[in-house]
């Protein structure tokens, strides 16, 4: 396995009746991500794309779980497409014993990582003081198996011409980076980039992180720019979900989607309606300087400095930074959430005297009175 990968790139043609199914950033969320393909009936009729980010960042044990079954899912159905993201590739840039260093922070400070799964079930104890190069030579004989099917994941594929998969992003299809690297990892891609000559379906970067107004973590279709962005931020933001966009029909090109997340649910058993703000606020890494004016119980009122918003937020998202003295919230939002009696919401933090909840991909508040009881 070179460390620096060439970018490998398909081209397929597939017939147009079938249904086309992409989805991103599972991030070792088996359960999850089998769920949503039980839900969508997903069969060996439909072309199943996953672009990038299959493990990494899930519960213990899940990583190695999940990426052993896309292998195996992949194996034995000739239509399932996995593709690589940036965080597939630890086992290239993590495991090489030239960057002992790296991967002693990435298996004992960092964790939730694919090193931690396959130690735990070698029964192999880490420490800042291990023998790397055991470890590592450990790995590379009990697992080769997943360092070829990493080193064989496609960075780009074309369908019919049509569409462009790739889990970063492509700023030119007719100047593609030699090296993967760049394609995989493109922060805020849909931000930077220029229209597009094909649709490029993308993930990498939750679309939570591109909306400044509410906190969403649904799909982005813009089919004026020709993007469409699948990352819902599973195991990555709060309340983040698995994105699943799907086509019937590629003469029609007609999208839609379905999410599904590991949050305990909770149906209303009353009608909540709250007016919306004059002006809708969700904090967003790199603009996130707040300042604290009060307490309540487990939340935090704050300013959000840079646009002068007041908030409620949980006390876990406010931090201070020690060596300027201010004070930085990493997830919030002004939105309260609306329900009707009836409706199925995502629990995210249950809390006092408010909770964060989700309802439709909307991520926001409620008072906590409404969701106390016994479900």
């Amino acid at each position: 396995m070179d460390l620096k990968k060439k970018t490998k790139i398909r081209k397929i043609d597939i017939p147009t009746d079938k249904r086309c199914i992409f989805v991103s950033d599972i991030h070792g969320d088996i359960d999850t991500f089998k769920q949503g393909l039980k839900s969508l009936n997903f069969n060996s009729d439909d072309y199943l794309f996953i672009i990038g980010d299959i493990y990494e960042k899930g519960d213990f044990s899940k990583n190695l779980e999940t990426i052993n079954y896309v292998y195996e899912l992949s194996k034995n159905n000739k239509n399932v497409f996995p593709m690589a993201g940036n965080c597939d590739e630890v086992l290239r840039f993590i495991l090489p014993k030239e960057d002992k260093e790296k991967f002693l922070y990435y298996a004992n400070i960092k964790k939730r990582s694919i090193i931690n799964d396959i130690a735990a079930k070698e029964n192999y104890k880490l420490s800042m003081d291990m023998n790397v190069d055991d470890f590592i030579k450990m790995i590379y004989k009990k697992y080769h198996y997943l360092y070829e099917f990493i080193d064989s994941l496609d960075d780009v594929i074309f369908i019919n011409d049509k569409l462009v998969l790739v889990h970063g992003g492509i700023d030119d299809i007719n100047n593609i980076p030699k090296y993967s690297l760049d394609l995989l990892k493109y922060d805020k891609f849909y931000e930077l980039t220029k229209p597009q000559q094909k649709l490029m379906i993308v993930g990498h970067y939750p679309t939570r992180n591109y909306r400044s107004k509410l906190a969403c973590v649904n799909p982005i279709f813009d089919f004026k720019k020709n993007v469409i962005c699948i990352d819902g931020g599973n195991h990555v933001v709060k309340g983040g979900q698995i994105n699943f966009v799907y086509i019937n029909n590629l003469d029609e090109m007609k999208f839609d989607f379905a999410y599904y997340d590991h949050y305990p649910k909770f149906i209303m058993k009353d009608s909540v309606d709250y007016k919306a703000p004059i002006e809708h606020v969700n904090i967003r890494f790199g603009e996130n300087e707040v300042e604290v004016l009060n307490t309540d119980l487990d939340f935090i009122y704050i300013r959000h400095l840079s646009t002068n918003i007041c908030m409620w937020v949980h006390n876990s998202f406010v931090y201070k930074n020690e060596s300027n003295n201010k004070f930085y919230c990493y997830d919030g939002s002004n939105q309260f959430i609306s329900v009707k009696k009836g409706e199925t919401i995502s629990i995210i933090i249950k809390a006092n005297p408010y909770s964060l909840i989700k309802k439709d991909g909307f991520i926001g508040l409620i008072e906590t009175k409404y969701i106390d009881y016994e479900n």
